[in-house]
């Protein structure tokens, strides 16, 4: 028997960097069946193929050659298992090669509708000196929320506030965070600045590691392109990226001058007036009470106690909308795990045939349905016709 396609397959799969077991499990394989494609004692249909060229980030033709194709820039995948600071678990290398493919998928598509891809990114700021501290964080942090547009208030929704600088996806990399990273940021040499948050952590702990992601993009892309954020990463690097997270989500002066202005009865301790303040930064509770005891604004018992709060409940009984990420389990929706620009540059390729609906579907990993959701152009109701009339008529359009 022809064992030439086995071959093939097995050498891809050890480039990617995946044992049997986990390649299987990613494309819904027995490792028992692979291991008689590698070695040929069966022949896999041509959907196994498609899957495993996709999951092994190659073409189905370099697939079928056995070869990587042309010599050229190495893709992501392999660039940034190179560049993580220990041995990244199965889950975690798949997150990774599921990025790197919609990198390549993102950059293709962008070309074709005839835009030019951006390029390596650069950061309007100066890199940060090696040993930084709360000051340099604080400071830092205010620049970026100036940059932003934000300067003390609340933050809506971060990951869609970076879209214009940076690329940001929310990606499965496994729930072990000793053998996978809760972030990573990596300047591609097309699509610029990109961050990949772990969709395995609560999501609370996604909007501060994409804060922390932002740190390596803004203060260390000047000297590196990749930042894998897990247990062996640079130290230094990692505790800088970690003060800064906090001061950009919640401006320690800010809070501070919040806390004075209270009036005299009110309590810092009250549950009603940590659930006040998150609202006022957009952050949630958790992370406000974590501020607040880094501040040394409460004290270890008045923190303990505040976190046996539940902080939906008493919202809800104030007459406040839930923060989505007081609810511990919050499934984010299929389209949500892709940047903003990513989503619009399929709109645009699927209205001018550049892709179909399928294709969409299939490269993003979401169903046809969600992929529609991009396509919806809903009719205004009378009421809101008539807000468009009022001001037509304010603004005395012809």
């Amino acid at each position: 028997m022809d064992t030439r396609l086995g071959d093939a397959l097995a050498l891809a799969r050890q480039r990617a960097g995946l044992s049997q077991e986990e390649a299987a499990e990613a494309v819904g394989l027995n490792r028992v069946v692979l291991s008689y494609y590698e070695s040929g004692r069966r022949q896999p249909s041509l959907g196994t193929l498609l899957g495993l060229s996709r999951l092994y980030g190659l073409s189905l033709a370099a697939l079928l050659e056995g070869l990587e194709g042309p010599e050229g820039p190495k893709p992501a995948s392999e660039i940034l298992y190179r560049a993580a600071p220990r041995v990244l678990a199965g889950r975690a290398r798949i997150g990774i090669q599921r990025f790197s493919e919609l990198l390549n998928a993102y950059v293709e598509i962008l070309e074709e509708l005839g835009g030019k891809a951006p390029g390596r990114g650069r950061s309007p700021f100066s890199p940060v000196r090696a040993r930084a501290g709360r000051r340099d964080a604080a400071r830092l942090a205010r620049s970026v929320r100036e940059l932003l547009g934000l300067g003390s208030g609340l933050i809506d929704d971060l990951f869609r506030l970076v879209d214009e600088h940076v690329l940001v996806f929310s990606l499965s990399l496994g729930s072990d965070l000793t053998s996978a990273p809760s972030g990573l940021f990596y300047n591609h040499p097309l699509a610029g600045f990109c961050v990949v948050v772990n969709s395995d952590m609560t999501l609370g702990r996604q909007v501060f590691t994409l804060a922390h992601e932002l740190a390596h993009a803004f203060f260390h892309s000047q000297d590196v392109d990749v930042w894998i954020s897990m247990p062996g990463a640079r130290a230094e690097g990692e505790r800088f990226a970690d003060l800064f997270a906090g001061e950009l989500l919640v401006p320690g002066e800010a809070l501070a001058r919040l806390i004075d202005e209270l009036e005299a009865w009110e309590d810092i301790a009250d549950p009603v007036m940590v659930v006040h303040l998150q609202r006022h930064f957009g952050v949630s509770y958790a992370a406000l009470l974590v501020r607040l005891r880094q501040e040394k604004l409460i004290t270890p018992e008045q923190y303990e106690a505040l976190g046996r709060i539940s902080p939906s409940t008493l919202a809800k009984r104030l007459g406040y909308p839930v923060n989505p990420a007081d609810l511990g389990d919050y499934e984010l929706a299929p389209l949500d795990r892709f940047p903003d620009r990513m989503l619009r540059l399929f709109r645009a390729a699927i209205v001018r045939g550049v892709v179909t609906l399928g294709d969409a579907a299939e490269t993003l990993g979401v169903s046809v349905e969600d992929v529609l959701v991009l396509l919806e152009q809903p009719e205004a109701g009378a009421s809101e016709r008539r807000v468009l009339q009022d001001l037509e008529g304010a603004a005395r359009v012809e």
